[in-house]
């Protein structure tokens, strides 16, 4: 894998067990990178690895919760008992909730979202900050749903709005280390967190998304690697939007 862009380069994906995750951890992979594959479910992490290590990529996988002090600590020290140490975090794992109006959210749901898609975002960030090389760089998984709202989403989007704020407060904090830290904000991608069926193939050549928002895992780890690269040296604090125009005009207007 001589001169490729992650030559040499160790990096960490949560949520890599299936849907962005694995799409970012094959092609990180592919790219040279040895990458540590961290998810909640441990066989979809181990599969993860088997299809990196089929292709000829290094991969060690590792069955963590976001929400837990002790599993992100975890993560971050199997980069380092396997690999060395680390250069970079797709900090991608979160979870959806079941689509209800705000006044059915009850206290315990709001508060498992937020445990998982921002205080375990929230602890992986400070641990990239603290471990990442210089150099290095870190990408949050958070939502289109972070930039607006979403009625049938309230502690969701309340979530990834929060995962946009922690994002640009401690971008200042990453730059005086030689680090960056940025968000991605996927609008409707074809994963099994959605319901929705997902390819385990890598394809050639991207084929363009459905106008109405239809993208694929793949769509969303490119736009991650970038951010994850030095060709984003420039980029740090944002949050780019990757919803196939999803949230760029009024829908169609029937009957008009």
């Amino acid at each position: 894998m001589s001169g490729t862009p992650f030559e040499g380069k160790v990096a960490l994906v949560t949520g890599g067990g299936s849907g962005i995750g694995r799409a970012a951890s094959r092609r990180l992979a592919a790219e040279g990178a040895a990458v540590v594959v961290a998810d909640l479910n441990g066989e979809g992490a181990a599969a993860t690895v088997a299809l990196v290590e089929q292709a000829g990529g290094r991969a060690v996988a590792v069955t963590a919760d976001i929400s837990s002090e002790a599993d992100n600590a975890a993560m971050y020290d199997a980069a380092a008992e396997a690999f060395g140490g680390i250069d970079l975090a797709f900090l991608n794992a979160g979870m959806l909730q079941p689509y209800i109006p705000f006044d059915q959210v009850t206290t315990a749901l709001f508060d498992k979202i937020i445990s998982v898609n921002l205080r375990g975002s929230f602890l992986g960030m400070q641990l990239a900050l603290a471990r990442l090389r210089p150099g290095g760089a870190c990408v949050v998984t958070a939502s289109a749903a972070g930039l607006i709202g979403f009625s049938e989403a309230a502690a969701y989007a309340t979530s990834k709005h929060g995962l946009v704020g922690l994002v640009r407060s401690a971008a200042r904090a990453f730059a005086a280390k030689g680090l960056r830290v940025n968000a991605i904000c996927p609008g409707m991608v074809l994963t099994p967190m959605n319901g929705l069926q997902q390819d385990d193939a890598i394809a050639d050549e991207l084929t363009d998304p459905d106008y109405r928002g239809g993208l694929s895992a793949q769509h969303i780890a490119e736009v991650a690697l970038f951010l994850l690269s030095r060709r984003a040296a420039g980029v740090n604090g944002q949050a780019q939007l990757v919803d196939a125009a999803l949230l760029s005009s009024f829908p169609p207007l029937e009957g008009l």
